[in-house]
């Protein structure tokens, strides 16, 4: 990734305008793109019963593996995640 360095291939992050002009949106949609993202994320912790990130830190307990997403997309056929979870303790009871 270069988005960081200001070179940004699609002229999303970039400040220089020789790459801004690259990226066919606007400012505008990238704010509400962000906040689409910010609503949804709110409905999935309300969903949970969480209201802020702080209380989802370290809740490994509540990851779980979908095999459907996984199938959805080719990259990610025949990944095992269970490695990931394993040995990653059990955190509810610390809350």
């Amino acid at each position: 990734r270069v988005c960081h360095l200001n070179t940004c291939p699609v002229g999303v992050t970039s400040q220089k305008e020789n790459l801004r002009k690259k990226f066919p949106g606007t400012p505008e949609h990238v704010v509400n793109f962000f906040n689409f993202v910010a609503e949804e994320v709110r409905q999935l912790m309300a969903h949970l019963g969480y209201s802020k990130f702080e209380d989802l830190i370290g809740r490994a307990d509540l990851l779980k593996e979908s095999k459907e997403q996984l199938e959805r997309v080719v990259k990610t056929k025949g990944i095992e995640l269970a490695p990931f979870f394993s040995g990653v303790p059990d955190s509810s009871k610390d809350r």
